[in-house]
C-alpha cells in the first residue's frame, strides 16, 4: 500500500472508532452503523423520500424500507405524507433522533482534537486547506 492509502486507512479507522466510542456514551447505542448513516443522510437531505434515501445509500428501495421501518419502530424517524401528493411520503427525524446531530458534533470535535494534538498550528492550517481542496 502507498503512504497515502495507509494514512487514509488510519484516518478512516480513527473516525469509526471515535464515532463508535461517542455513540456508546449516548442513548443511541441501540443503532447500527447503517441506521446511523441512514439518519445522517435524512438530516442532510432534509426529509427525503424512500427513493431518494435509497439512491443515496446505494441500496434497493425494499432494503431501505426495512431500514426505515426499524428506525420508525425505535421512534428515531417518522413518515410524513406530502401536502402536495398524498402518495408521497417524506422521512423526518423525530425528536428522539435529533440527538444524533449533537453526538455527531461531539464526535467531530473529538476527531479534530485528536488530529490537532499531533500537529502544530501551521500543519493544522495546511491540513484544513488540503481537506477543503479535496472535498470540492
Amino acid at each position: 500500500m502507498s503512504h497515502l492509502t495507509d494514512a487514509i486507512t488510519y484516518i478512516s479507522d480513527l473516525v469509526e472508532q471515535i464515532l463508535t466510542d461517542t455513540i456508546s456514551e449516548s442513548d443511541l447505542d441501540d443503532l447500527t452503523q447503517k441506521q446511523l448513516q441512514c439518519m445522517r443522510i435524512i438530516v442532510r437531505l432534509h426529509n427525503p423520500t424512500i427513493t431518494e434515501l435509497a439512491r443515496e445509500l446505494k441500496v434497493t428501495k425494499p432494503t431501505t424500507t426495512v431500514l426505515v421501518d426499524k428506525l420508525v419502530a425505535k421512534k428515531y424517524v417518522r413518515r410524513v405524507s406530502s401536502d402536495q401528493d398524498r402518495r408521497v411520503t417524506h422521512l423526518h427525524i423525530d425528536e428522539n433522533g435529533k440527538k444524533i446531530e449533537l453526538w455527531r458534533e461531539l464526535s467531530n470535535q473529538r476527531l479534530s482534537e485528536q488530529i490537532q494534538s499531533g500537529l502544530n498550528e501551521d500543519e493544522t492550517e495546511a491540513l484544513a486547506v488540503l481537506l477543503r481542496k479535496i472535498s470540492k
